[in-house]
């Protein structure tokens, strides 16, 4: 009988949770993992750009961000030495987001920048507000890697050099600890490839963990955007 009882307990404290919606919650926007297109365009409410077997592509503007431009020495020496003041610039950008689906179910999200930007260095500024911005919503901090072509010197602070980045010497990459053991979520900048100038790429990685991909169209992601 006690047996029975727990069980009954099981099931309706299952069953409470349910109602709550735990088991409902989006793995990212509005859909989950699983998802079928046709689900999955029901679902989202972006733009939709572009439709592949595999591939849905929309279109996406990203929340209003205050970039700071730092202080500058505009010359002078003595009493006469002057400072200009920070500039901070409140802008947002576009971004293809992308759903890519594995024998027609959703597997991986990828949200990347559309626009090119004035500087190497604002795209660094981008990378730690994203980054901040993932670390809030899984509620853990990300860890930094860099990957370095074969014999390179790592940098004693990969963050310093944004131009070397651009120029394709390293990459900058952050990942996250699996999001409710449903998801891991990486942030990757690198070298814009196919640019005939030097030229950054940032995306945010989005995959599930259970739902897979073609390792091919996987790998083809993650080296192009």
């Amino acid at each position: 009988m006690k047996n029975l009882a727990a069980i009954l307990f099981l099931m309706l404290t299952l069953l409470a949770l349910h109602g709550c919606g735990l088991w409902d919650k989006p793995d990212f926007r509005e859909v989950k993992w699983g998802m079928s297109k046709n689900d999955v365009k029901k679902n989202e409410t972006a733009e939709l750009v572009k439709e592949g077997d595999d591939v849905l592509t929309y279109r996406i503007t990203g929340p209003v961000l205050n970039i700071t431009v730092p202080a500058k020495d505009t010359g002078g020496e003595g009493d006469a030495k002057s400072v200009s003041e920070p500039i901070v610039t409140p802008i947002h950008y576009e971004y293809d987001l992308l759903y890519v689906f594995g024998d027609g179910k959703l597997g991986m999200a990828v949200v990347h920048l559309r626009e090119s930007l004035g500087e190497p260095g604002d795209y660094i500024e981008l990378f730690k507000e994203k980054s901040e911005q993932v670390s809030k919503k899984i509620g853990a901090p990300a860890e930094g890697v860099a990957a370095y072509p074969s014999g390179d010197v790592p940098r004693a602070n990969p963050y310093e050099t944004p131009e070397d980045i651009c120029g394709g010497e390293y990459v900058l990459k952050h990942v996250w600890p699996t999001d409710r053991k449903r998801t891991n979520v990486s942030i990757e900048l690198d070298k814009k490839k196919f640019s005939s100038e030097p030229d950054c790429n940032l995306s945010i990685f989005f995959e599930s963990v259970d739902v897979a991909i073609d390792p091919v169209l996987s790998d083809q992601l993650h080296e192009v955007l």
